[in-house]
């Protein structure tokens, strides 16, 4: 399915994806500034899609930081159990690989398999949008990444699920990575159990601010070993249990659409509404992602 904008000062056009989410724009060069009219229709087709593709692009990172700077104002990437050195040029640049340098990691992640997950939906106010541009990907083309519309996943629910989750609250646990690694400079008292522990407070299910409409908004189910969130004001049995059963229908991938990462590739997707995980590759093909974060004004 492929429909065309039209715009006053530049023309591109959108082709649907899948059934779910997803649309590719083809007729932006990324790399040239954009004037207003544009910015909004990209804008505009994004809220529409949940996630949007460009292909093609060759972009320096200072391309990047500028087209995202485009949808709102930019974040320093997540905090993990190392983090790089100060100084760099484009600090907003957070760097997703699997590659060594003289014996170090240029990157976050490696090559393993990232469960489903919004980003940082443990800290207190999670990004509306996430970039992704691929510099290097496997030459098997492994390391496909997966993006599940919440919108869809909320309404499939049981009405039994839908009203046990009616106006509640899941505390999300910020201690360890998905890895279940400590993030850098955690302190003792975030060891403590995932009920004493700090970490932020989020509704189960947002009212997007922009489209108004209903998502699932559940994090992310263990960092490792730890379990990573549970319901408040739920005996911790029964929070376990339901949120399990969620995950189960979650774990279906009904609502699901897979991207298949070609070098050049753009990706933009709205932490809002979607989840998304990565599959696992080969350790002896490399991979580099450069990601940015978009703030997020509010949190509903």
């Amino acid at each position: 399915m492929s429909q065309s904008l039209k715009m006053k000062s530049s023309d591109f056009d959108v082709t649907t994806l899948s059934s779910h989410m997803g649309a590719e724009i083809c007729g932006v060069d990324m790399s040239r500034p954009l004037d207003a009219i544009t910015i909004d229709a990209i804008y505009q087709t994004w809220l529409s899609h949940n996630v949007i593709l460009f292909r093609n692009q060759k972009l320096f990172d200072r391309d990047l930081v500028r087209f995202s700077r485009y949808f709102g104002e930019l974040d320093l990437g997540p905090t993990m159990a190392w983090q790089p050195e100060e100084g760099q040029e484009h600090p907003e640049i957070y760097v997703i690989s699997n590659v060594m340098k003289d014996g170090n990691a240029i990157g976050f992640l490696g090559d393993t398999e990232v469960d489903w997950h919004t980003d940082l939906c443990h800290s207190d106010l999670p990004p509306k949008a996430t970039t992704l541009y691929a510099v290097e990907i496997p030459t098997d083309g492994s390391g496909d990444t997966g993006y599940m519309n919440m919108y869809g996943v909320l309404e499939a629910l049981p009405q039994a699920i839908r009203k046990a989750i009616n106006g509640r609250e899941l505390k999300h646990e910020d201690a360890h990575t998905l890895q279940g690694e400590l993030r850098h400079g955690v302190s003792e008292e975030k060891l403590r159990s995932l009920e004493e522990a700090p970490g932020p407070v989020h509704p189960m299910v947002r009212t997007h601010p922009e489209t108004g409409r209903k998502a699932l908004y559940i994090g992310r189910q263990y960092n490792g070993d730890h379990r990573a969130a549970y319901i408040i004001g739920m005996p911790r049995d029964e929070s376990d249990a339901l949120l399990d059963e969620i995950w189960t229908i979650i774990r279906y991938e009904k609502c699901t659409w897979y991207h298949k990462w070609q070098v050049g590739d753009f990706l933009m997707w709205d932490n809002r509404c979607v989840m998304h995980r990565r599959g696992s590759f080969s350790s002896k093909m490399r991979r580099i992602m450069h990601r940015t974060q978009i703030r997020d004004a509010s949190l509903t």
